[in-house]
């Protein structure tokens, strides 16, 4: 990891697209006059839902070639925050963090119901370019960048703030000069059947903090920050909107849909985040809330702001843009960010519209029905909160304070403390891991969770979760030691495309009412890590990440970051795949990068390793497996290989998810190149998960002495990882 820089971060460019304008501009102007952007569906027909209101983003023009409507309305938020902040991906080091959860959803519903019953109809294959969650980072690097970095995660409806945390570990850590982050999703049919199915809509327009509050509204749109070091911003002299002071991310390991009644872990966060920010609760001055008008949600929260806000809440106005804009998932987190820095900047409060009974058991000071200017707002705080209860806070403040941020030290030293892969291999623990890659696939085998699991707890999960908690749980068992504040990330190439599918062959062949309430979480990109963290307990930083074929690669480096960056002091990251017969016959096809992949038997795979600071690690005395020695993580025609250093003295082995065309090239131009090369396709079947598989395999080899070190090389179309683990 790099030497940590500066602790201040600013805000430097704002891009909106919302169901209220294009643009911040004309966002800004309708949401302080009070105008709502709720109205009856026009871009689908919504006849035979229980509720056929959302809030629609107007104009949308999507490119042809592959694209959607989540990535256009994305693309036209990040130009217009690029613009704002003036900045130059040719002379600057600029990183790009996108978060969804519908990916291209609305252009392929229709498809994937088709391939529910025809899995091998070949023409709806062009069509399927636009579905995966990498979509619109793909995109955008290619309009927009290229970027130096780029990273797809899912959180549910907190994904657009915690976009905003990974960019400013990424800045803390001096690994970008600027980053580019936030969110992006559109309407569908399948997130509207959803949300009807588990009866969160309001029949009219939602009224969060009312007393007659009987739901959410859907909403879409898109959000983007640039963040980059206060010392940057002055260099080159570009205006200062806000000041991210200050963030906390956590899950409340409670319930995949409701949030935990008592407010607690919300509370401890919001504390966290404005300490963090070198603030109190006399500082801040106003709270967008999370505020989705259902039932559940706002007693909450109105606990954790009197819970972490004590007396100083009576003075502080609460509200909701959800009133206005509806509740636009994914870039939800990132929207609401956008206009908190807004309010901090133009020092006037929004409000929360058509609140004409406030409910009087919440106790909140509201904002009235129009925006009104104050004389500052020295601090302001945005919540998020999404499905599997994970929720983060950030806080924005003055680009002037006095008060300084308070930043943990670097954590400098990071090592593995368990591994675990479970799959038609059965499920083998540390140093089992290491003698993986001499089996040899049964083809006729397959992993069996249910008989590892407490059928109770596990009632509600689907397979990617049940293969997931086997994996994460063994891994946390070899680690030792207490789950609690444990984090969880865990990659996914595809999601759930197989539910999805048959799920919207239901809602097509039977009407939307078919729907099913208890089916609809599990299609969120990020349902299996939110059931991984409830069933296990694990209460700190929790989101999935997405990057084709090198996804738990992926999770796997950020989770080396959110350690490093103070966020927890232990992670579990890996991936967790189930076989799924779309993506064997569709997905794999289009987006294989070699012959083998597209032709190997597939296999349920999940892959789980622990990561933790090495001085936390001794503390409590855990047993060090290996050390991450360096990192190299690239996008792009050209991998910066020449970065990887030479093995050190000793043996040194190379673990490959699979045998590829692309390994060798690269690797003739390492030190590495003389290496014995290990594949782990033959051992465990074809997978998108099989990187996360390699660092598990690759820690099992250093921890059993079969090799002092060892480089796990991950490869996908235009990206690909290099990581390397040894002794120490």
């Amino acid at each position: 990891m790099s030497t940590r820089a500066s602790t201040r971060l600013s805000v430097t460019g704002l891009g909106l697209v919302t169901p209220l304008g294009f643009g911040v501009e004309a966002t800004w102007a309708r949401l302080v006059r009070g105008e709502r952007g709720i109205r009856p569906i026009r871009l689908f027909d919504a006849a035979g839902q229980r509720v056929g209101i959302a809030a629609e983003v107007d104009g949308v023009e999507v490119p042809a070639g592959g694209w959607s409507r989540t990535s256009a309305m994305a693309a036209a938020a990040a130009r217009e925050a690029m613009t704002g902040a003036r900045i130059d991906v040719a002379r600057a080091r600029v990183g790009l963090v996108v978060a969804g959860t519908t990916g291209g959803m609305f252009e392929t519903e229709q498809l994937l119901a088709r391939l529910h019953v025809e899995p091998e109809c070949g023409e709806v294959l062009a069509g399927m370019l636009s579905h995966p969650l990498t979509s619109t980072g793909d995109r955008l690097d290619e309009r927009l960048g290229p970027f130096a970095r780029v990273r797809t995660i899912s959180s549910a409806c907190s994904g657009g703030a915690n976009a905003l945390v990974v960019a400013a570990g990424w800045l803390l850590a001096g690994e970008v000069d600027a980053v580019v982050a936030g969110g992006s999703d559109a309407l569908c049919r399948l997130t509207l059947s959803g949300f009807n199915a588990l009866a969160a809509l309001a029949p009219e327009p939602c009224r969060p903090f009312d007393r007659r509050r009987r739901g959410t509204s859907l909403g879409e749109g898109a959000g983007f920050l640039v963040l980059e070091r206060a010392e940057s911003a002055r260099a080159r002299g570009v205006a200062v909107i806000a000041e991210l002071a200050g963030w906390a991310q956590g899950s409340e390991a409670h319930h995949i849909t409701n949030p935990a009644p008592d407010g607690v872990v919300v509370a401890t966060l919001i504390q966290r985040a404005i300490t963090r920010a070198g603030l109190s609760p006399r500082d801040i001055d106003y709270v967008n809330a999370h505020g989705t008008g259902t039932p559940l949600n706002e007693p909450m929260e109105a606990l954790a702001l009197a819970g972490s806000l004590g007396e100083e809440l009576a003075r502080i106005p609460v509200s909701s843009s959800k009133a206005q804009i509806g509740h636009s998932l994914g870039a939800a987190g990132a929207i609401e960010a956008a206009i908190t820095a807004l309010v901090v900047s133009r020092r006037t409060l929004v409000p929360t519209a058509d609140l004409d009974e406030p409910d009087p058991a919440l106790a909140l000071v509201h904002v009235p029905q129009v925006g009104c200017s104050v004389p500052r707002v020295r601090a302001a705080i945005s919540n998020a909160f999404g499905f599997g209860g994970m929720d983060t806070v950030l806080v924005f403040a003055e680009p002037d304070r006095d008060a300084e941020p308070q930043r943990k030290p670097a954590v400098t030293s990071l090592v593995v403390t368990g591994a675990a892969v479970f799959g038609s291999c059965g499920l083998l623990g540390t140093e089992a891991c290491g003698s993986l890659v001499d089996r040899r696939h049964d083809r006729e085998a397959r992993a069996d969770p249910d008989a590892l699991l407490d059928a109770g707890r596990a009632r509600r999960l689907d397979r990617a979760a049940r293969l997931g908690v086997v994996a994460v749980e063994r891994a946390l068992s070899d680690s030792g030691g207490p789950h609690g504040a444990t984090g969880l990330v865990l990659g996914s190439a595809f999601g759930n495309v197989s539910g999805s599918a048959a799920f919207m062959h239901r809602i097509f062949d039977k009407g939307p009412r078919a729907a099913s309430p208890a089916e609809f979480p599990n299609l969120v990109p990020s349902s299996p890590v939110g059931h991984v963290s409830i069933y296990l307990g694990l209460r700190g930083p929790v989101f999935a990440t997405a990057d084709l074929a090198t996804s738990g690669e992926s999770a796997f480096v950020q989770a080396l970051q959110l350690v490093a960056a103070g966020e927890a002091s232990r992670v579990v990251a890996g991936a967790a795949e189930p076989r799924s017969e779309i993506v064997d016959r569709v997905f794999a096809a289009l987006f294989a990068h070699a012959a083998s992949q597209r032709t190997a038997a597939r296999s349920d795979v999940a892959a789980a390793v622990v990561v933790e600071s090495e001085a936390e690690a001794r503390q409590r005395g855990a047993r060090v497996l290996v050390h991450v020695r360096q990192v190299v993580e690239w996008r792009g025609a050209v991998p910066p290989i020449a970065e990887l250093a030479p093995p050190r003295e000793g043996s040194a082995e190379v673990i490959l998810p699979r045998d590829n065309g692309g390994s060798g090239p690269l690797l003739a131009r390492t030190s590495w190149s003389e290496c014995a090369r290990l594949s782990c396709a033959a051992a465990v079947g074809e997978s998108d998960g099989l990187g996360a598989v390699a660092i598990a395999v690759a820690v099992g080899r250093v921890a059993s002495g079969l090799t002092d070190q060892a480089l796990v090389l991950g490869l996908a179309p235009d990206r690909g990882y290099a990581i390397v683990l040894d002794r120490g």
